[in-house]
């Protein structure tokens, strides 16, 4: 009995210790993954960064044009209103919009010119450019 343990402790000693050696080959070739796996996530997280970086800086340049072309537009609008203004306080202005809409009538250059007292040659071109 005592020989079939000394027999029996070695073989069982030898298995234990190619278990645990096969476990920690298993674990460094499963740690050895896990490390590659992480650089490639570590890679792809910093090309998200980047990728987001240029998002936010090609939006803050989108939204300073916007802003300049917004207020681009808020200055022709002012101008144009100005204009109008003006244009509808001009009596000269005023006769020839009036002279249009009697062409667009259908009023003749006699008319035209007793109306809104033009000569005779603007009359005739305002009922050429603008006559139907």
């Amino acid at each position: 009995m005592a020989q079939l343990v000394i027999w029996i402790t070695p073989v069982v000693f030898l298995s234990l210790f190619f278990v645990t050696w096969l476990t920690m080959r298993m674990h460094k070739r499963q740690v050895s993954a896990l490390k590659l796996l992480f650089k490639e996530q570590q890679k792809e997280i910093s090309n998200l960064k980047n990728q987001i970086h240029e998002l936010r800086s090609g939006t803050i340049g989108v939204g300073n044009r916007v802003q300049h072309v917004e207020g681009q537009l808020a200055q022709a609008i002012e101008r144009q209103d100005e204009l109008a203004k003006n244009q509808q306080n001009d009596p000269q202005s005023k006769l020839y919009s009036h002279a249009m809409k009697m062409v667009e009538r259908g009023a003749t250059v006699d008319e035209i010119i007793r109306e809104c007292e033009l000569p005779r040659g603007e009359a005739e071109l305002l009922v050429s450019l603008h006559s139907k």
